[in-house]
Order: C-alpha cells, then structure tokens, then sequence
C-alpha cells in the first residue's frame, strides 16, 4: 500500500520569514468551504459574504487542524459563521519529536513578554536547544505589520472580526496582546493562561492599562480546566481572580466571557476551551 504525506483540505501553506523576529514561520491558512468561485448552490455553501471574519491561532502546529474543522463545522448549522483560519507555526523537522521540541522551543520565545533566565534554563536545557524569552513584543510586530497585512491584502478578510486565539503560554501571548495593542483584535480567545506567572505579569500589565484607560473595547473569552489546580498550581484560582479584576474595572466596550471547565486537565481542556471560544466570537 503507498502513503503520502496528509494535507488540510482547502488549505495552503506558506513560510515567512519575518523582519521583527529575524526567523521564519510556517504559516497555514484555510479557507471556508464557500469561499471558493464558483459557488455550490445551496447548503452548507449559501453563505458567501464579501468578506470573512479571520481567526489567527497560536501553536498552529498542534490545532490548526482541529480548529479549521471546528470552524468548518459549527458554522453548516448557522449559529456561527465560517472564517479563515490563519495558524501561525513553525517549519521543524519531519521527524515528530525533534519537531515537538522545535515546537516547545519556539513558542517559549515568541510568546514571552517579559525575559525570565530560569525558563531559559530549564526549557533549554528540556528541549536541547538555545532559548531566549521575553519577545513576544516583537512577535506581536509580525503579526501586526506582517502577517495581518499580508492576509487582508491577499484575502477576503474582514479587518472589523479579527479573533487571536492561544492555549496556555499562547494564551499568555493573547494577554500581552490584549493589554498592548486591544484594537488589532475584535475577539481575543484566552484558554488556559497563567496570570499568575512570569511574576504575575498579567495582573500589572491590567494595571499599568488601567491607570490610563477607562475603554476596553474587546470581546474576551476567558476559559480554564477544573482540574488545573494543585498544591503547587494556581491557575484556577488565578484566572477567577484576574477576571474578577477585569470585571470591577467596568471598562466601556468590554465583553467578558469566563468559564471554568469541570473534570478537565490542562491538556483535556484545550478543544473545549478553544471551541467554546470559537463560538462566542464567531457568533451571528
């Protein structure tokens, strides 16, 4: 029997190499089934917008997969509507580990806001590769100024419904980029971060926002595990307090969504999480 490589149906990818970070990145996007000319009358192909709200996700190379199919899907019943999925990922090696690891590396740069030597060492030393976290502003500059650009430019993208979706320290990412630049993203998708990491950067940087801002005019989506909470692990706690925080601020334009996930892990949580969000932000 042959095989071949499997591929991502109406879908195509694309490597970037980018001007803020200096390295490159493997791109996917995925288009909706009814974005393509000419049109399959009738269901699930009848909805054809001028343009498409675009979501933008983090750790593409593990959920890009899943997530365009999420989209896909949930929209054939109409409460949602499709998008183009942009997965932003890395080009790694064929060979499934050393390209986790890549993987594992490459997020603990890019999605870092501030510079910590001990993630350094020990993700290092972990994935058998040199690390140097604390980038995530100039991540942030490529997708601001290249990457989104470029998909408006070549796309039939809604530049009004951007949605920034990221699991874990891709969601810490979507934090840093909530209270940075809040009007690049329409829907911010924020599952399973750690507020209280990276000396609890996530609640001083609300503060910093704070004291010169009484708008937050963003749709936020706020999600955990039940299960994400030990002796050693706050996240559960952390994250209620945090959107606690968010609410008693009463920032004009906020709309926020928190939902804690009974019976889920850190790693069980990640569809339903990413899903609920998903159906939140692309709601019609």
């Amino acid at each position: 029997m042959t095989s071949e490589s499997a591929t991502l149906l109406g879908s195509a990818t694309r490597l970037i190499t980018s001007q803020h970070t200096g390295r490159e990145y493997r791109i996917t996007i995925s288009l909706p089934y009814a974005y393509s000319k000419p049109h399959v009358e009738g269901w699930p192909f009848d909805d054809t917008p001028d343009k498409w709200p675009v979501v933008y996700l983090l750790d593409a190379n593990w959920y890009v997969g899943m997530v365009t199919d999420i989209v896909r899907s949930m929209a054939w019943c109409g409460g949602t509507s499709d998008a183009i999925v942009v997965g932003i990922g890395y080009p790694v090696d064929e060979n499934p580990q050393a390209a986790w690891l890549e993987m594992m590396a490459r997020r603990n740069m890019d999605f870092t806001p501030v510079r910590s030597e001990e993630r350094e060492k020990r993700i290092g030393e972990f994935t058998k590769r040199p690390i140097r976290t604390g980038e995530a502003d100039r991540f942030h500059k490529f997708i601001k100024n290249e990457l989104i650009p470029l998909i408006e430019q070549e796309y039939q993208a809604d530049s009004s419904r951007r949605v920034l979706a990221g699991h874990s320290l891709g969601a810490d990412f979507a934090t840093f980029a909530l209270f940075h630049e809040p009007e690049i993203f329409d829907t911010f998708i924020i599952a399973s971060p750690g507020p209280g990491d990276e000396d609890r950067f996530a609640f001083k940087a609300e503060e910093t926002f704070a004291k010169e801002h009484t708008k937050l005019a963003a749709k936020v989506y706020l999600s955990v595990g039940g299960l994400e909470e030990s002796v050693d692990n706050t996240t559960v706690t952390d994250t209620l307090r945090f959107a606690a925080v968010l609410e008693s601020r009463n920032y004009d334009g906020l709309s926020l969504v928190k939902q804690v996930f009974a019976d889920r892990n850190h790693c069980e949580v990640i569809a339903p999480g990413i899903q609920a969000g998903l159906m939140f932000a692309l709601k019609k």
